[in-house]
């Protein structure tokens, strides 16, 4: 029988525990690997209008005090049904506004914003054509959800006004038919309307 001289022994046991070594630290730790992202939550947002079969609505998402950050949709037009649906994140319908194009609207230099609740109007008041008409003060941005889906109901009107060069034209009167939750600015309206020419800029509670 042969014999192993001793230091080629220790020789084989040191290979043998730098191979050991050398192969756990290529195995990853499971407590030192990084779970993967969640992705974020979304919502299903049905946007019904009524009185408008070729409106199309757009959204937005711009925060005072957020920098110069604006997040905005695609344009979606009304079908049939008289409905649009977005797939958007949960976190961005806090402070959501509503940014609507109706194909008999003039050029009024300012880009047309549905209304969220009027002046004096508490969550989930019924409002109407007079009510909507005559109000002087308006928010238009959308308190959110947490839900992964959720449905709003406006309805849209006309309103006579003038384009910049001074002609005759219409511009559209959409509110909530029924009160939402809102965030600030209350901002004054002009025939109960609200717009933009930028981005319409909410401000967190």
């Amino acid at each position: 029988m042969s014999h192993l001289h001793p230091s080629r022994v220790a020789a084989t046991v040191i290979a043998l525990v730098a191979g050991l070594a050398g192969a756990l630290a290529a195995t990853p730790s499971t407590a030192d690997a990084s779970p993967a992202a969640a992705a974020p939550a979304t919502t299903l947002l049905t946007v019904v209008l009524r009185g408008c079969d070729r409106c199309s609505v757009q959204l937005q998402h711009a925060i005072n005090g957020a920098g110069d950050t604006v997040w905005t949709s695609k344009s979606r037009k009304a079908g049939p049904d008289h409905e649009v649906t977005f797939r958007v994140r949960t976190n961005r319908t806090h402070g959501l506004s509503f940014v609507l194009r109706a194909p008999w609207q003039g050029g009024t230099g300012a880009v047309p914003n549905m209304v969220t609740r009027y002046a004096g109007h508490a969550v989930g008041d019924p409002i109407g054509r007079a009510t909507a008409r005559h109000a002087a003060r308006a928010e238009g941005c959308w308190a959110g959800t947490t839900a992964d889906t959720a449905r709003l109901t406006f309805r849209v009107d006309r309103v006579k006004t003038r384009t910049v060069d001074g002609h005759p034209t219409h511009s559209p009167l959409a509110y909530s038919s029924r009160t939402l939750p809102s965030w600030k600015p209350m901002v004054r309206t002009y025939k109960g309307t609200i717009g933009n020419q930028d981005a319409f800029y909410c401000n967190r509670p």
